[in-house]
């Protein structure tokens, strides 16, 4: 299979989704991996290749504090001219690696569906969040987002139960559900070396955002559970690191940054709890955490916002809808002694995952 993948991340931007699927599709498909620009990191506008997939930057546009672009690109005018010549060097790259037409379209990044208009390849959205998750975007994005969800010509795969109840609530259509997933043996992998854990550690992985991230809650945490250590892994973004500088005045959380998909394992084999600490509002609630299939490969229990797809999950779990409910569950957690439950994360097991997901991609329009 000769695949085109239109991305709204970078390749190389921490272990997404993307690269969880894509790394086991066979050796003999090819796939092109078109990234957008970044003003903070790495671009590449000639080809890179890792294993069967070229990735290569494609500059679409994108949000960022720059008013003046938003501008420019709010004119109808200059969007036709910027997607016309944006539209023939995606075609050239095609052309160039892929050596022929492709056979199915991937998408999941809004700004680039002006490239795919009126194509006659079969184009599926992989439906992992929804864009205004990320803040405001413009009206001309959002209009061409509805529009291609309503075309029935047009296939959807969501990473949750929750998302797929969404989209056939708003727009009746039929939602292939292929959930977020876990390396099952990466995360469950025996290290013989670890210490026995001399203290309680509350640990969270994930982008510290102002999106979902609940501080007022990790505040409460922090000041209930002054006997453990918080540490929190992962990217900040700029807009709420003044919350995060202040938050980890707290003498008790620890603030590590960012680090390594290939340290997880062992960092969160060294919590005593993971958790997700994001707003509860329905918008999380359909979401679904690969962190939290991670925490539970790597042998300990979660406690979470409430997420629909993993509702179903008794063991080891401990989901809320309001702080106090967080905080109750953290109290059970920290004293639960871990439930083996390998036989049910095996249908999460990334493998499996991504075998479903290429057969759901050769099935479009058969």
């Amino acid at each position: 299979m000769r695949l085109v993948w239109y991305s709204e991340v970078k390749w190389n931007y921490l272990q997404t989704r993307k690269q969880n699927l894509l790394k086991y599709f066979p050796s003999e498909d090819k796939i092109l991996f078109f990234q957008p620009f970044s003003f903070v990191s790495r671009n590449y506008f000639l080809p890179r290749k890792d294993g069967n997939v070229y990735y290569i930057t494609l500059p679409t546009y994108r949000k960022s504090r720059f008013k003046l672009i938003d501008q420019i690109v709010s004119v109808s005018l200059f969007r036709k001219i910027f997607y016309t010549i944006l539209k023939g060097n995606a075609k050239l790259w095609i052309i160039l690696l892929l050596r022929k037409t492709p056979d199915r379209i991937c998408i999941s990044n809004l700004f680039y569906l002006p490239l795919i208009k009126n194509t006659t390849i079969p184009v599926i959205w992989d439906f992992n969040d929804h864009p205004k998750q990320f803040g405001a975007q413009p009206n001309w994005a959002l209009k061409e987002f509805d529009l291609f969800l309503k075309d029935n010509r047009n296939s959807i795969i969501s990473s949750s139960t929750g998302i797929t109840e969404y989209i056939n609530k708003k727009y009746n259509r039929i939602v292939t559900t292929i959930p977020n997933g876990v390396d099952l043996n990466y995360f469950n992998q025996k290290n013989p070396s670890a210490e026995v854990k001399q203290k309680l550690i509350i640990g969270y992985v994930g982008i510290i955002s102002p999106w979902f991230f609940d501080f007022d809650l990790l505040r409460k945490i922090s000041e209930k559970f002054t006997n453990c250590e918080i540490q929190l892994i992962g990217p900040c973004v700029n807009e709420v690191r003044d919350k995060l500088n202040n938050l980890i005045k707290n003498k008790n959380i620890n603030y590590k940054g960012l680090k390594s998909y290939h340290l997880l394992p062992e960092i969160m084999k060294g919590f005593t709890v993971g958790i997700i600490p994001l707003y509860s509002i329905p918008e999380v609630w359909r979401l679904a955490s690969g962190k939290f299939l991670q925490y539970l490969g790597a042998g300990i229990p979660v406690v979470s916002v409430w997420m629909d797809q993993f509702s179903k999950i008794e063991k080891n779990v401990y989901l809320s809808k309001s702080h106090n409910e967080f905080i109750d569950g953290l109290e059970k957690a920290l004293k639960h002694s871990f439930i083996p439950m390998e036989d049910q994360l095996i249908e999460y097991d990334w493998k499996k995952l991504a075998e479903k997901f290429r057969n759901e991609l050769l099935a479009v329009n058969e």
